[in-house]
């Protein structure tokens, strides 16, 4: 399954925290931001947003005011996900993903480790409305 098909609603719940790892890195860069986002929960979206346009608002000041408001502006969100989605989309990157293991964390969290070129990673996962999210905060304890 690649990013680049949209999926509906039935398709994301039957998908499980290690297809999406795949899809995440698909839907990053190929540019597909839409798909993204549907991947991830709202603040996780943004912050991928925001690392990821680190290099394009280095370059662009305009972009980097607009991205400090993507949580509220709409308009300023479509705009940085244009112009992030094209220049993702020119990194040409194609990362290798493999899955190593994937780590139940209570009946709504899970941790998928991974490499990345080679790179051990962790992304986390929260079910949100049964369906699994990237959350980079699911990784937390809860006190």
């Amino acid at each position: 399954m690649k990013a680049s098909r949209v999926l509906g609603e039935e398709e994301l719940v039957s998908l499980e925290p290690k297809e999406i790892v795949v899809l995440f890195y698909d839907a990053l860069y190929s540019g597909n931001l839409h798909f993204l986002k549907a991947l991830m929960t709202d603040k996780s979206y943004y912050m991928t947003l925001e690392t990821f346009g680190l290099r394009l608002s280095l370059k662009n000041l305009e972009f980097k005011t607009k991205l400090k408001h993507i949580e509220d502006d709409m308009g300023a969100l479509s705009e940085v996900e244009r112009l992030l989605s094209i220049e993702l989309l020119s990194r040409n990157v194609s990362p290798h993903i493999m899955i190593e293991k994937v780590i139940d964390n209570g009946s709504t969290r899970k941790i998928v480790e991974y490499t990345e070129g080679g790179k051990n990673k962790k992304l986390y996962f929260s079910k949100e409305e049964n369906i699994w999210k990237i959350n980079y905060f699911a990784g937390r304890k809860i006190v």
